[in-house]
């Protein structure tokens, strides 16, 4: 859809422009609110999603044996990145109504799976939603900076979800004032941003005195670092906040407006927390790493799958604020390196994701640098490899 299709698309109600899966996130959102008993409401949820999934799951050859287990989530074994790809083909239910995605792969085999295409509606309530904890309503346009790489022109527009989309591989000082003296112009309230690309546009802000329009940056995709927030919440008394999720649609989790734990929507999918020998983690402050289960997915179910994200449980409901939900802190896990070009300026790997059909021909891969302006991109190539897809792992200066 063009910009002239999307601006006359969005004078229409969120309801009707976002789908059906935006409306039943609402529903799901509004009965909570009036539910009586929240707890239960939030249980007798959870575990009929998972009756649900379960027994769809259990049509697949993967997950077959789900047919002679109880419906608890702790009878199924945790899955990984390395037995989704190995048994990729045996874990697909359908797909008919999927897309096909792939996860990053900045270092080892990215991940390729199927995900029903009504998915977008349902997320982007919950992302909002998130948001919203800090003002953000779907009035309001944002600034972002994350994998949006624009070949000849400084910015563009998104009038659909109200974006100013800016270029994350182009992070000089010359560039990221422009982004800083063009959101002020159009009085750009929310920043969404790597962390990474955050703290840059905070260290420009603070050297060079900009004035800026920001009160609210919206941060995710890597680890956020008690320095990026001692210097963009506490020295810029700019709101840095934080919410975690992946491609694999497992967890969604986010602060609050006035506590800055991780709560996990029990809406969007089940989070534990385990230690290395696979126990759920029950205890708060014991550092495990995070399993997913998510509730989207009804076309290649992932259940209790492994993120290799490591965090810091915090309970079963947050203790600062009374949220209802695994909450969490201090993830530690998809680290924010950086590239460096040879005009000085940086840019972060988690930028560099190719998602598509590029690593149907790549077994492995890496990200490799050892002089500014030159990045070795190392790969195990499979099967078709060829020209054409080595010209499109090339990455200009």
């Amino acid at each position: 859809m063009n910009n002239f299709l999307k601006r006359i698309a969005r004078v229409l109600p969120d309801d009707i422009l976002f789908g059906e899966s935006f409306r039943h996130a609402k529903k799901i959102d509004l009965s909570f609110k009036e539910s009586k008993d929240k707890i239960d409401f939030v249980s007798s949820y959870k575990q009929e999603k998972l009756k649900t999934l379960l027994r769809l799951a259990a049509k697949t050859k993967f997950y077959e044996y789900l047919n002679d287990v109880p419906i608890e989530i702790e009878k199924v074994p945790f899955i990984n990145k390395e037995i989704v790809l190995n048994f990729f083909d045996q874990m697909i239910i359908e797909k008919s109504g999927a897309d096909y995605v792939t996860t990053g792969g900045t270092s080892g085999k990215p991940l390729g799976f199927y995900i029903n295409k009504n998915r977008k509606g349902f997320e982007w309530f919950w992302m909002t939603n998130n948001w919203s904890k800090v003002g953000f309503t779907l009035e309001d346009y944002r600034a972002v900076l994350r994998n949006h790489k624009l070949k000849s022109k400084r910015f563009l527009i998104d009038p659909l979800v109200r974006e100013f989309r800016y270029n994350n591989f182009s992070l000089n000082d010359s560039y990221i004032d422009f982004v800083i003296e063009h959101s002020l112009q159009n009085n750009i309230k929310f920043l969404h941003a790597y962390p990474s690309a955050a703290y840059m546009v905070a260290k420009r802000i603070k050297k060079m005195k900009n004035k800026f329009s920001f009160n609210t940056f919206l941060c995710g995709s890597e680890t956020v670092f008690p320095f990026q927030k001692e210097l963009i919440q506490n020295e810029l008394k700019i709101r840095m906040y934080s919410f975690y999720g992946q491609t694999e649609k497992l967890i969604l989790a986010g602060e609050e407006a006035f506590c800055e734990n991780y709560h996990s929507n029990p809406f969007y999918g089940i989070t534990e927390v385990i230690d290395e020998s696979g126990k759920v983690v029950k205890t708060p402050g014991v550092l495990g790493e995070l399993v997913g289960t998510g509730f989207i997915n009804t076309k290649m179910p992932f259940i209790r799958y492994k993120t290799g994200d490591i965090s810091e449980y915090v309970g079963e409901t947050c203790p600062n604020c009374g949220f209802i939900g695994v909450t969490f802190k201090n993830v530690q896990g998809r680290k924010g390196d950086k590239i460096y070009k040879s005009d000085g300026s940086a840019i972060t790997t988690t930028a560099l994701n190719l998602h598509g059909d590029i690593y149907n021909y790549i077994d492995n891969m890496q990200y490799f640098q050892d002089k500014i302006g030159e990045l070795e991109i190392r790969v195990i190539p499979q099967k078709g490899f060829n020209t054409s897809i080595k010209n499109k792992l090339l990455i200009k200066k």
